[in-house]
């Protein structure tokens, strides 16, 4: 059983983030990574929504990326080359074998949003690990199973709310502190079987007191259960 992540990442040294605040109304996206026989690797951006001139001034005033180049442009839809300064992170070698492929990736003023596929916990585990472990804020937004068969719910479907799980950052009424421990304690493994994380443990990556954190998560989980009642009308209110 594979997992679809999709995820923010913050850090002070993620490439092109310099790019996107540069020119704030465009849409930034990675289109493919490339490796180099020496030296950093290349990339291609695409930039949608501002001007050749702007997108072009933002590059060269970035820091996280250099050697630049227009590849092709279509309207206002432009494609680049560029490569990231500095040094690879610490601990790249631990991903090499890592089962993991990059869907989408969009880069805003505050860091990434990503969509990738992972072949199994472990390596999903690996890669949160290793984004940590460089000093990356990972946000987990949405985990989803998915089978190898025909029987797999695409990551797209409309979810219980009636509009895509991702469209909005949680159910209506939930506040986003109890959406944040909700799905932190979801990735922790708060809710498996046996569970892997206690209410002390989701409490202190929260910075927040085990009550605290209890009551956002009973608060939260209240919510869920509402909109699921409100939304299936073949579940019927108990009668004594």
């Amino acid at each position: 059983m594979g997992l679809i992540a999709e995820f923010r990442l913050a850090g002070e040294d993620l490439a092109l983030v310099d790019v996107a605040a540069g020119v704030p109304e465009a849409t930034v996206e990675f289109e493919s990574v490339g490796a180099a026989p020496s030296g950093p690797p290349e990339f291609v951006v695409r930039t949608v929504g501002a001007s050749r001139e702007a997108v072009e001034a933002a590059f060269a005033a970035a820091d996280s990326v250099t050697d630049h180049s227009l590849v092709v442009a279509d309207g206002d839809a432009r494609r680049y080359q560029c490569r990231p300064t500095g040094g690879p992170p610490e601990g790249l070698e631990a991903l090499a074998n890592n089962r993991s492929v990059p869907d989408r990736v969009t880069v805003t003023p505050e860091g990434w949003t990503e969509r990738r596929w992972f072949a199994d916990r472990e390596e999903f585990d690996a890669f949160r690990d290793f984004c940590r472990t460089n000093d990356y804020t990972f946000r987990l937004d949405r985990l989803v199973e998915v089978d190898d068969g025909d029987g797999a719910r695409d990551a797209e479907e409309p979810g219980p709310f009636g509009a895509l799980d991702g469209d909005s950052p949680g159910p209506p009424g939930m506040t986003e502190p109890q959406r944040e421990a909700l799905v932190l304690a979801h990735e922790m493994g708060y809710f498996d079987v046996p569970r892997t994380a206690s209410t002390a443990d989701v409490a202190e990556e929260l910075g927040v007191t085990p009550a605290s954190c209890s009551e956002r998560l009973r608060r939260a989980q209240s919510h869920l259960v509402a909109q699921f009642r409100n939304a299936d009308s073949h579940i019927k209110p108990r009668m004594d």
